[in-house]
């Protein structure tokens, strides 16, 4: 099991899979990219450190992949 997983599942986040899944719920500025901020209002148990493991390519943000990935993984909840 990795950190992220022991996390999300430790903190049993009660955020709907919906919301998640659809990267433009959380992406509230439109730019095709989640940031912490968003990604945190979105899911508020979020640290940095588990948003660092999830965005891959180290860039700052999320993207459509980097969180479809994560889904797959079942690191954030898929629809």
């Amino acid at each position: 099991m990795t950190r992220m997983t022991a996390f999300l599942a430790g903190v049993g986040l009660a955020v709907s899979a919906t919301a998640l899944s659809a990267q433009g719920m959380m992406d509230t500025d439109g730019d095709g990219q989640v940031t912490f901020g968003e990604a945190s209002a979105a899911m508020p148990d979020l640290t940095e450190e588990n948003f660092v493991a999830i965005d891959t390519d180290g860039d700052g943000v999320l993207s459509a992949d980097e969180v479809s990935a994560a889904q797959q993984q079942g690191l954030l909840p898929a629809e």
